[in-house]
């Protein structure tokens, strides 16, 4: 009993003392960067229109793959280094913070504790992606930016997974829906979300901007095409050629867009 005793309050010690974010970042360099990089990619995303006021990133810890972390609720243009809160795989706030968090960081944890070969997820709104969501139309790649989305990109269906009433808020608000819609996902890098809009995933913070960014390009191109005729897509062969192709070449479009939103700040 004696041990037990001593163990829980060892355990309780231990959650007490975490170390904060920022003591994180103090003191390793790695954590300091991918914090950095987090918060600019917030603000590329919010210019790149793939979010709006609503909308989020988060990323792997780099020192601990069972934690990420993610801005608390705020506008994602806003967001600084003191915004940023560390979160467990079933999306509870570490380190004592008890700030309002995003209601939907289940997209998050969900996906990241799913794929471990994803260490960034994006969840936005971004229009020209929702009629494809909302008819079942595939939303395939056009081009070779896009190629990332293979044969198609999934859809996910609230209604199959909510309970106990299908009828919900389109809300990502829980650790069983997160997990749904990560089963959805399955081994892709793009899901779609009936009538909610999308979550992109990547090995990077940069990599998921980039497909977060390309989707929603696609997405109108696509619709524009399909208004015109018959659409070429990329076959599987040419999307699985032209993916490892450009996907090298990410930190072209990473330079243009954090360099832009650099010289927008004060």
């Amino acid at each position: 009993m004696k041990k037990v005793l001593f163990l829980a309050l060892l355990f309780g010690a231990a959650n007490v003392f975490a170390a904060s974010v920022q003591e994180q970042m103090d003191q390793d360099p790695k954590v300091k960067a991918v914090i950095e990089e987090l918060v600019i990619a917030n603000h590329i995303l919010y210019d790149q229109n793939a979010v709006d006021g609503y909308g989020h990133i988060s990323v792997r810890n780099p020192a601990n793959p069972n934690t990420f972390f993610l801005a608390r609720s705020v506008a994602p243009s806003t967001v600084k280094v003191e915004d940023i809160i560390e979160f467990d795989m079933n999306g509870k706030a570490l380190n004592g913070d008890t700030r309002v968090a995003y209601g939907e960081r289940f997209i998050h944890s969900g996906i990241l504790r799913n794929r471990p070969d994803l260490n960034s997820v994006i969840h936005g709104h971004a229009p020209p992606i929702l009629p494809y969501g909302l008819t079942g139309t595939t939303l395939k790649p056009v081009y070779h930016m896009s190629s990332f989305l293979g044969e198609g990109a999934p859809i996910f269906e609230i209604r199959n997974f909510a309970k106990p009433n299908p009828d919900t808020d389109m809300f990502i608000s829980n650790v069983e829906l997160g997990n749904a819609l990560s089963q959805a996902m399955g081994l892709q890098y793009f899901v779609l979300m009936r009538g909610h809009s999308y979550a992109a995933g990547g090995d990077s913070i940069k990599k998921a901007a980039f497909r977060a960014i390309y989707a929603i390009q696609n997405a109108s191109i696509q619709s524009e095409a399909m208004k015109i005729g018959q659409v070429q897509y990329l076959t599987p062969g040419e999307a699985s050629i032209s993916q490892e192709t450009i996907e090298k070449t990410i930190g072209r479009p990473w330079q243009l867009w954090s360099e832009r939103v650099k010289k927008s700040q004060p």
